[in-house]
C-alpha cells in the first residue's frame, strides 16, 4: 500500500503507468509533507535520502520514465541539502545518468521546491504547481497515471513508499510479509507527538498497537491516562483511549472508526481540552483551503465561526448540530481530500466526547 495516506496499492499504480504507451513519462516523489503531526518523511529525507533516490530509479525503470522530480516542502532546507548531496553521489556512482543503475536507460532526478501550502500535498494540485499555475486540485478522472504532468503519464508516490520499495525489491515479498506483528505484514514509519515524553519517528512492524507505540515514546507525560488519540494525523478521526489496543494497520484502524492516513499518531492526555484541539485543527483546514470549491471555502469558515462562538458563549452548544449536515455537504461536494475531511476533527470529537463542549 502507498504510505502517503490513501493506501492505494503501489504495484497497481506502477502497472497503470507502465501500461501507458507514451514516449514521455514522469516519476514524482511527493515530499510536500504538510499535515499537523506528520514528520516521518522529513526524517527519511534527512537520514536515508539514498533509499528515496533508489526507489525513484527503480520506479522509473519499471514504468518507462526518464525523469524524476522530488517535490519538496519549502521549509525543508536541511533535507534539501541532504538530498542534493545524495543526488550528486548517485550521479557519480552511475545510479543516475545516461546508464542509470547499469540499465542501459537514462534516468535523472531534480528537486522542485514547493511554493508552500498544505493543498500542494494533493497530487493534482502538486502537478498544477509544477506547471507554473495556481496550486488547486484538478477534477478526476483523468488520473495522473494517464494524464499527469504536462499531459503525460505520471507516477506519484510519497517519500516512504519509494524508500520501502527498495527494501521489498532487495529482500523479496516473503521477507516483507514476515516483518509484521501478530499475523500482519510489513513495516511502517510512524511519527508520534502530543502528550508523550519522547515525540519522534519510529519504524514499527505493522500490527504494533497504539499502546505499544506510546510506550516506545516514553509513555504519556506525567504518567497520565490517554483521553483520546488521532491515529493518522490531523485529517483522521479521534478515537477514545479505550481503543489503544488497536493495531496500527490500515484495515484495523478503519474498523476502529478512523484511518491510518499519514501515519501520525497524536496523543491527548486526560487533561487535554479536546474541543479546543479539534477547533484548532478545523481552523487549520479553513486557513489552508485553496478556495476553489465553494462548499469548502464557505463551509469551513462558517464552521470555525460557529465553534468560536460556542467557545465564548455567544452561541449555544445545540447550534453545533448543524455541523453534521455541513460536514456531509463538504464530504460529498469537495474536489479534494482537504474539504472532505475539514470537519472530521470536530465531528469525531463530538461523537465520542460530547461532554467536552463548553456549556454542555
Amino acid at each position: 500500500k502507498g504510505m502517503g495516506g490513501a493506501g492505494f496499492p503501489t504495484a497497481r499504480k506502477w502497472e497503470l503507468v507502465a501500461a501507458e504507451s507514451a514516449d514521455t513519462k514522469y516519476v514524482i516523489c511527493n515530499a510536500d509533507e504538510s499535515e499537523p503531526g506528520t514528520f516521518k518523511d522529513r526524517m527519511l529525507l534527512a537520514t536515508l535520502p539514498h533509499l528515496v533516490i533508489e526507489g525513484m530509479v527503480l520506479a522509473g525503470l519499471s514504468v518507462g520514465a526518464r525523469r524524476g522530480i522530488i517535490f519538496l516542502r519549502h521549509e525543508y532546507s536541511l533535507e534539501q541539502q541532504a538530498l542534493e548531496e545524495a543526488l550528486q553521489l548517485a550521479t557519480q556512482q552511475g545510479v543516475l545518468g545516461p546508464d542509470a543503475a547499469g540499465s542501459g536507460r537514462a534516468f535523472e532526478i531534480e528537486i522542485f521546491v514547493s511554493p508552500g501550502g498544505y493543498i500542494l500535498g494533493e497530487e493534482t494540485a502538486l502537478l498544477e504547481a509544477l506547471e507554473d499555475r495556481r496550486g488547486e486540485p484538478r477534477n478526476k478522472p483523468p488520473y495522473p497515471g494517464q494524464v499527469g504532468l504536462f499531459g503525460q503519464p505520471t507516477l506519484i508516490n510519497n517519500v516512504e513508499t519509494f524508500a520501502l520499495a527498495v527494501t521489498i525489491i532487495a529482500r523479496g515479498a516473503d521477507w516483507w510479509r514476515l516483518q509484521g506483528a501478530d499475523g500482519f505484514e510489513g513495516l511502517k514509519f510512524v511519527s508520534i507527538s502530543g502528550d508523550v515524553n519522547q515525540p519522534g519517528v519510529h519504524e514499527i512492524p505493522v500490527g504494533t498497537t497504539v499502546a505499544e507505540l506510546i510506550e516506545s515514546a516514553g509513555g504519556v507525560v506525567g504518567g497520565k491516562s490517554v483521553k483520546a488519540f488521532l491515529p493518522g494525523g490531523a485529517s483522521s478521526r479521534f478515537l477514545p483511549g479505550e481503543r489503544l489496543d488497536t493495531p496500527l494497520d490500515f484495515e484495523s484502524i478503519a474498523a476502529a472508526g478512523s484511518m491510518l492516513g499519514t501515519g501520525a499518531v497524536i496523543v491527548a492526555a486526560e487533561d487535554r481540552d479536546l474541543f479546543d484541539l479539534a477547533t484548532s485543527l478545523v481552523r487549520f483546514f479553513r486557513n489552508e483551503s485553496c478556495g476553489k470549491c465553494v462548499p469548502c471555502r464557505i463551509g469551513s469558515h462558517h464552521a470555525v465561526t460557529l465553534l468560536d462562538r460556542v467557545a465564548d458563549g455567544s452561541a449555544s452548544p445545540g447550534s453545533l448540530d448543524e455541523l453534521t449536515p455541513l460536514g456531509q455537504t463538504l464530504e460529498q461536494t469537495s474536489i479534494c481530500g482537504l474539504g472532505q475531511v475539514a470537519l472530521v476533527p470536530i465531528l469525531s470529537m463530538l461523537e465520542h466526547f460530547p461532554e467536552e463542549v463548553p456549556g454542555a
